[in-house]
């Protein structure tokens, strides 16, 4: 089985950026060192993306939501769209447009080549209503109604620092299995994600929260990993990974300890049961706001691509968690398995 990767490319990503005004420099910075890393280090087939239509945004969000996106996007200067995290300026609304134009795309070419990556996507705390943490629509949720639509099973492995409160949300009666695994201590950012969520309706016992202890390292974080097994007995027929890299431990929204090793880990994992179950993935870069976040997303797609971490210039260093953290960790995961 040749496995093919393909990569959403837009110049315009260089200059797009969500994020609060004191880290949107670090955020396009993640974006450019990537793709001059990716086009230097990996194999892959480059796909252009085309701007959505405004009835695509409202197969999730609000009409009225999307409105003040366009009525926004028209003043000349930057301000917020929610309470001081996600920012909107002069054209906002036709990047908004290109980045699930991004997703739509990936669907369109999925049916063709086995794996996909969006880096700049995984917008996962956006509400129907509202804006939140850098996220001013929800792509993923965008992408994966219409994939359920269409008849396809899909799974999510959102891996980020931050709960994707938007898209458990969004999809919590839905028939998608979701595992969300993120630093929590039940005040960290955005707050969500509690264990006992365990979706409802069609989607009851499809939600699994899996909350690591601020700090945790690759250690800890490969053992999360273990909860991939559910995605066999579920067999879907998509696989959707935000392989979020700001969890990486020089990231400036410090929360967990990860080197790229994770994300290499991640990857590969992927990868493997995509050749045991013939599944499709789709995969985004999620967030990011470190000098070296943009190797968390060369690891990710090398682990993919079946190649070492230093085929991509990445060495191969490891975290270890401290004892202490380590055995909350275990305990919450010992805690979730038993509800499962």
């Amino acid at each position: 089985m040749v496995i093919l990767l393909g990569l959403v490319w837009d110049d315009r990503f260089l200059e797009i950026s969500f994020s609060h005004p004191m880290i949107r420099d670090l955020s396009k910075q993640r974006i450019r060192k990537f793709i001059e890393g990716a086009r230097r280090t990996l194999s892959f087939v480059e796909i252009s993306p085309e701007q959505a239509t405004e009835e695509v945004l409202k197969e999730v969000h609000t009409e009225e939501y999307v409105k003040s996106l366009k009525e926004v996007s028209k003043i000349p200067y930057i301000g917020f769209l929610d309470s001081g995290d996600t920012v909107h300026y002069p054209g906002i609304y036709e990047d908004v447009l290109l980045v699930v134009g991004s997703s739509l795309v990936a669907i369109a070419r999925s049916k063709y080549i086995d794996q996909i990556y969006v880096p700049l996507g995984g917008f996962h705390h956006a509400l129907p209503g509202k804006a939140m943490g850098f996220c001013p629509v929800n792509d993923v949720a965008i992408a994966v109604k219409r994939l359920t639509r269409s008849g396809e099973k899909v799974a999510i492995v959102d891996v980020d620092a931050h709960h994707g409160n938007g898209l458990q949300e969004i999809l919590y009666r839905d028939p998608v299995l979701k595992l969300n695994i993120f630093a929590y201590n039940g005040n960290f950012f955005p707050g969500t994600g509690r264990p006992e969520e365990r979706g409802e309706g069609e989607g009851a016992n499809l939600n699994y929260n899996i909350g690591l202890p601020l700090g945790s390292g690759d250690d800890v974080f490969e053992e999360s990993l273990s909860f991939l097994d559910l995605i066999r007995d579920f067999s879907p027929s998509y696989v959707i990974v935000i392989a979020g890299v700001d969890g990486m431990k020089d990231d400036n929204l410090a929360s967990l300890s990860l080197t790229p090793y994770s994300f290499h880990i991640l990857g590969k994992k992927i990868e493997k049961l995509q050749r045991e179950l013939s599944f499709n993935v789709i995969g985004y870069g999620g967030g990011g706001y470190g000098e070296c976040s943009h190797l968390g997303m060369l690891a990710f797609l090398a682990g993919l691509s079946k190649l070492s971490l230093t085929s991509v210039g990445v060495d191969t260093t490891k975290t270890v968690t401290d004892p202490s953290v380590s055995h909350e960790a275990r305990r919450r995961m010992d805690k979730l398995r038993i509800r499962t």
